[in-house]
């Protein structure tokens, strides 16, 4: 079976909504990812915590079936830590706190047995260097995809659009394709993006659905409707680990690469998504089965039809 690499963070969150507040419970984008993506593939795990980092969280990362996390290393500084609040809507979120402390000084490095692996390859969000040099460092990847943020957009742009000349794919939110693309339609958008380089791309645009984008068609995806939404946090990088792990599963490569095959992982991906954002932190990906994601997924389907 085809394997993932994932690269990202590994944080502490505290995440403030006004029905409840939870506070440094595990977060970090390759932690929702690897947990989704492990459903399908197994992932190997990189990425660096603190000395704070309580040793519970590493096991239950470390202890999932599908899972290999040693590729991380432990830091004597300490570890990454985000605190948000939500507003009733769940859609608002404001920053409070952004502390990347060891992640501000990590270096990544893939360890040669995984270097020489023909694996799937995700770069989740970290510095755009540090994301050319990992890539560099897996160049025997099957497929390489990537995730970045506003943040990086802004400050690091010259970087980011090496990285994304680099990859296969791309994974962004609306805002963030509006802001790499300096387009306000996103549809110009996409298109402009993929003329950077990828092969194809997803447009995240949370209960609105999504957008893929490849060989120059667009193809939209509805939402899963929920009744309760509890935390968003994590929601993306769960869509990211759903598409992902699925590409997987069908052995994609980049020379085959199939537009039935990217459909079906953008379903997955939504579903993905949608059982993260039914619980805080990591919670509901470690509680649900593949049985769920079946059920939900046949759900989805019957209703669009694809």
């Amino acid at each position: 079976m085809t394997s993932i690499i994932c690269a990202g963070s590994i944080a502490l969150d505290t995440i403030r909504t006004p029905l409840r507040t939870v506070e440094r419970v595990l977060g970090g984008a390759a932690s929702f990812f690897s947990l989704s993506a492990s459903f399908f593939a197994p992932v190997s795990l990189l990425g660096v915590v603190g000395s704070d980092f309580p040793p519970g969280y590493l096991q239950r990362l470390s202890g999932r079936k599908g899972i290999d996390a040693s590729g991380v290393v432990r830091s004597r500084e300490k570890s990454p830590f985000f605190d948000m609040s939500f507003d009733h809507s769940l859609h608002t979120r404001t920053v409070n706190a952004s502390e990347l402390n060891c992640l501000a000084s990590y270096v990544p490095e893939v360890p040669k047995r995984l270097g020489q692996k023909n694996s799937l390859l995700y770069l989740a969000t970290m510095l755009p260097a540090h994301q050319l040099r990992i890539l560099k460092q897996a160049a025997k990847n099957r497929l390489c995809v990537m995730d970045t943020i506003s943040y990086y957009i802004e400050n690091d742009v010259e970087d980011l659009k090496k990285t994304v000349s680099a990859v296969d794919g791309i994974v962004l939110n609306d805002a963030e394709a509006r802001m790499l693309s300096q387009e306000g339609n996103l549809l110009k958008a996409g298109r402009k993006i993929l003329a950077m380089g990828p092969r194809f791309l997803a447009i995240k645009k949370g209960e609105h659905g999504s957008l893929l984008f490849f060989n120059g068609a667009v193809y939209p995806f509805p939402a899963f409707p929920l009744y309760d939404v509890v935390d968003p946090t994590g929601a993306g990088d769960s869509f990211a680990g759903g598409l992902m792990g699925f590409l997987a599963k069908k052995q994609a490569t980049r020379e085959r690469l199939r537009l039935k095959d990217l459909r079906m992982a953008m379903a997955c991906a939504t579903v993905m998504g949608s059982f993260a954002v039914e619980d805080f932190s990591v919670a509901r990906l470690e509680s649900i089965t593949a049985r769920d994601i079946t059920k939900r997924y046949d759900e989805l389907e019957s209703a669009v039809h694809w």
